[in-house]
């Protein structure tokens, strides 16, 4: 048998290959195809990514949604807030117009509320009530109070609460004052809120 060393360099047997059976489909799709099906996926996902946002954030909601149970109470009137009874002595609107914290066409109106806690679980719950200001026509203003720093709640102790609210300048003596619980230690898992509507 004779070897011939200018046969390799010619000729490769690996080159002699039978054609394939069966055709082959091409495994992949173009550029533009590829695209075309993204973003028609994207198309098609989005809104339904919103839609399932949305219908999360409408449940939540309702969650959160408490009914209130408002209670008037009567000009000079008393009334009990959780664990604590509460009374409104008035208010004053004199220094409004004077107050550079109040915005153009807006005033500062200030109500004075006498808080007694009833208990030990009464003097957790006033700081933690929460106040808003409400016109005849439902349209609601928040409200911030605060007692005396040097005088801390006690059981059987009237403390005194300064409720300030800026409000359209119209409507300081037509406003009411409403009271409800607030924080963690006063806030009821299923139920109505428990509303105070100091009528004047």
């Amino acid at each position: 048998m004779t070897y011939d060393p200018m046969e390799w360099t010619i000729r490769d047997p690996l080159e002699e290959t039978v054609p394939d059976p069966l055709e082959r489909r091409r495994g992949r799709l173009d550029h533009g195809t590829r695209r075309a099906i993204e973003v028609a996926a994207v198309i098609l996902l989005i809104p339904g990514f919103l839609t399932v946002q949305w219908i999360d954030m409408e449940h939540q909601s309702r969650g959160f949604q408490t009914k209130e149970h408002v209670t008037v109470v009567p000009r000079g009137g008393t009334a009990t807030l959780g664990r604590v009874r509460l009374r409104l002595l008035g208010r004053d609107a004199t220094g409004s117009s004077k107050s550079g914290s109040a915005a153009n066409g807006s005033a500062l109106l200030k109500l004075v509320v006498n808080a007694q806690p009833l208990d030990a679980q009464g003097v957790k719950q006033l700081p933690a009530i929460a106040y808003t200001v409400r016109d005849r026509a439902g349209h609601v203003w928040s409200a911030g109070g605060e007692t005396d720093p040097d005088l801390k709640p006690a059981v059987g102790t009237v403390s005194q609460v300064s409720v300030t609210a800026t409000v359209p300048a119209g409507l300081v003596s037509s406003v009411v004052l409403e009271a409800r619980p607030g924080g963690p230690l006063t806030r009821k898992p299923s139920g109505p809120t428990q509303v105070l509507r100091f009528a004047h």
